[in-house]
């Protein structure tokens, strides 16, 4: 179940992908930077929900959905926020228009 009603306009929700866990502690701004760095990778990510305006104007058959695994634009990454939906999940948000494509 869902930990919201709807997501608006073109905005998507991507689940976050595994990290792995780490015994060295980092400074804020190391952190960041590491992130940036591993958002620029990220080729396949699962789309986790899609915005009530994302498909509008769309054949069906190009249409993303939850569960599709999709390709960010790279220089995409440093527009995606990170949204906390409950302690035990949380999803990387951008706009439809990041999507470069849809894997098979």
């Amino acid at each position: 179940m869902k930990e919201f009603k709807q997501l608006r306009g073109t905005r998507i929700y991507l689940e976050m992908p595994e990290e792995p866990k780490s015994l060295l502690h980092l400074d804020d701004e190391s952190k960041l930077a590491i992130e940036a760095e591993k958002m620029k990778k990220w080729g396949r990510l699962t789309v986790y929900a899609v915005g009530n305006s994302v498909n509008a104007g769309v054949d069906e058959e190009f249409h993303i959905k939850e569960g599709d695994v999709v390709m960010i634009d790279p220089t995409a990454a440093s527009k995606i926020v990170k949204i906390p939906l409950s302690e035990d999940v949380e999803v990387l948000m951008l706009s439809s228009f990041d999507i470069a494509h849809i894997w098979k």
